[in-house]
This record gives C-alpha cells, sequence and structure tokens, in this order.
C-alpha cells in the first residue's frame, strides 16, 4: 500500500519537524513498503554522496557566461521591439479613431508653421541689421580713439573676463564654508 504524505516526508527528511519525523519513524515500522523506499533511497542517496564529484569541461563558465550575456542582449532586444511595435500600433489605433477630427486642424498648423517660418526670417534679418550696425560703430570708434586709449580698453575688457572666468572657477569647484 502506498502512503503518499509519508513518501513525500522520505525525500525532505532533514528538514522536518520534531513531530513529524516520530510519525514517520513510527510508519516506518509498520509500513514494509515505505520502509523499503526509505532504505533505497538512502543507498541512493549514499552512492550519489560517495560518487567522484566531475569536473566541467575546460572553458564551461567562460561559454556560459557569453551565452548568458547573449540571451539577455536577446531577451531585451525582444522586449524592446515589442515595446516599439505596441506603441506603433496603439498610435495607429488613436490615428485611425482620431484622424477625422485632426484633418480639421491640418490647414490651420500649417498656416501657423508659414508664419512662423515667415518670423523667425525676419528676426534672422534683424539680426543681420544689429550686426552691420554694430560693425559700423565699432569702425567708427577705433578710428576717432587714439591707439593708447584703445589698448586700455582691451585691457580693462580682459581683466574683467579674467575675473569673470575666475569667479565662475571658484563659485563652481569651490565650496562655500558655513560659519
Amino acid at each position: 500500500m502506498k502512503h503518499p504524505q509519508f513518501e513525500a516526508l522520505l525525500f525532505d527528511i532533514d528538514h522536518l519537524g520534531h513531530e513529524e519525523r516520530i510519525a514517520l519513524e513510527a510508519h516506518l515500522r509498520e509500513c514494509e513498503h515505505c520502509n523499503m523506499l526509505a532504505t533505497s533511497w538512502g543507498d541512493l542517496e549514499g552512492k550519489m554522496l560517495s560518487a567522484p564529484q566531475m569536473e566541467p569541461a575546460t572553458g564551461f563558465t567562460e561559454r556560459f557566461r557569453e551565452r548568458l550575456v547573449v540571451y539577455k542582449r536577446r531577451k531585451q532586444e525582444r522586449l524592446t521591439l515589442v515595446v516599439i511595435l505596441a506603441i506603433l500600433i496603439s498610435l495607429i489605433i488613436v490615428t485611425g479613431f482620431f484622424g477625422a477630427e485632426m484633418l480639421n486642424f491640418v490647414p490651420s498648423a500649417i498656416s501657423f508653421l508659414l508664419k512662423s517660418i515667415n518670423s523667425l526670417v525676419l528676426l534672422g534679418g534683424l539680426l543681420t541689421i544689429l550686426g552691420d550696425f554694430a560693425l559700423v560703430l565699432l569702425e567708427g570708434i577705433t578710428q576717432s580713439l587714439p591707439a593708447s586709449l584703445l589698448l586700455a580698453i582691451v585691457a580693462a575688457t580682459s581683466s574683467l573676463a579674467v575675473i569673470w572666468m575666475f569667479s565662475i572657477y571658484r563659485f563652481g569647484f569651490n565650496t562655500f564654508r558655513r560659519e
């Protein structure tokens, strides 16, 4: 007669509680089938523990790690592809649902885009005019001032630039001390 509850306990005898162990030992004294199973399992376990352990083939660990890296990369690629396809399908569905409504906005969007481009062109023209004005102004100033004054202005501007760079360096790389 088979007793599945006791047969299961035989294979996990090291993790049994005190009461389960006592019940199993009592059952093994009474049941010949379970006793033979316990003896066979004990013999098999002893043979497995006494058998020499085999060493893995040379390079097994490296090959396994390489395959694991490839497997993880492929899995990540598949997941990325699934996410991209899901987003694409969602966009197609949303576009299908709202496509007719969106067609009403296309002429106004094109009009807005053309006005924006025109504004940028005008802004570019204005910047060109301002650049030309600044160039004429600087040429006039440099021709009317003496060379020594120009050198003083360049030296003052350079020193202000150095002070400014030093303050940025100090502010960016040094911490302030709290007192």
